[in-house]
């Protein structure tokens, strides 16, 4: 297998309808021959994973200009149609000055023999910043190669077997699963952790405001507390009257104490009286059944 080039490259595209309008018509120029590649350009039509309508974008006079955002898929399209010998395979990239920013094409390398119809690249923005394209500007290269041997009918590039023969536009297929779901992109997840750790610092500083203001009302409510229980105490002395008043309370607390021991020792004197009972009711139970 070997690649064509030079005046080979240049006669197989001019004498045969390879590079075509979607008329059919040939549109063969020479000036997009680059070394051993062809240079195809942007069509109308292409499709971002960011575009916040979710659907294709038409690319005209008035809106010839597509922005696809770093970590965002897109799928785009090329201007022209492309008819693939039968005794010829094709290989597909995207320019390098392109590469060179981030763009990486996802979708594969190659077309098939008896393919026909406009090529579909699915493209990654892997760089830092926004690559713009223009339609109808050239940014995808096509080689060919012979085939060794040529392929039977049963084994080319056919609209019985594959359904990307004679794509004119985005199949809303390919459309529908890129936006089933938000894409997990660098970008997006930086996002999502921005937004979390924002939330997160929120919830924080919610819940520690709400604990000062706690503390200072646990704070406030036991200084009253103790104002209250000082003015019980001393509220009707005055002088030395506070120190007497005092005395009383520690009496009252020494009376209380001595009156909670007396009910202690009464109910332990109870407990055991409880428990001599319950041995004797057990004596009383065991000698009746001994003497039955």
């Amino acid at each position: 297998m070997a690649f064509i080039g030079g005046e080979e490259l240049k006669s197989l595209l001019l004498k045969n309808d390879v590079i075509t309008d979607s008329s059919g018509f040939n549109i063969f120029d020479s000036k997009n021959i680059k070394q051993a590649a062809y240079e195809l350009s942007l069509g109308s039509e292409a499709f971002r994973t960011d575009n916040n309508e979710k659907k294709a974008e038409v690319l005209d006079e008035k809106n010839r200009y597509i922005d696809i955002n770093p970590g965002q898929f897109s799928l785009l399209m090329t201007d022209e149609f492309v008819n693939i010998p039968e005794d010829k395979l094709a290989f597909i990239s995207i320019k390098a000055k392109q590469k060179l920013k981030g763009l990486i094409n996802v979708s594969g390398f190659h077309v098939d023999p008896g393919f026909k119809g406009r090529l579909l690249f699915s493209v990654y923005n892997a760089g830092p910043s926004v690559i713009t394209l223009e339609t109808k500007r050239a940014y995808f290269l096509i080689w060919f190669s012979d085939l060794k041997d040529k392929l039977d009918t049963e084994h080319l590039y056919n609209a019985k077997n594959n359904h990307h023969q004679g794509q004119s536009s985005i199949d809303p297929e390919y459309i529908s699963a890129l936006k089933k779901d938000e894409m997990t992109s660098p970008n997006v997840l930086l996002k999502k952790i921005k937004d979390l750790d924002t939330s997160f610092g929120n919830k924080i500083e919610e819940k520690n405001r709400k604990l000062i203001n706690n503390e200072y009302l646990l704070k406030l409510l036991i200084g009253l507390s103790i104002a209250l229980i000082l003015r019980l105490l001393f509220m009707d002395f005055s002088g030395n009257g506070y120190k007497e008043r005092l005395d009383e309370v520690q009496k009252e607390i020494k009376s209380i104490k001595k009156e909670n021991d007396i009910l202690k020792e009464n109910f332990n004197n109870l407990k055991k009286n409880d428990l001599s009972l319950h041995k004797d009711k057990k004596y009383l139970e065991l000698n009746n059944t001994n003497g039955k």
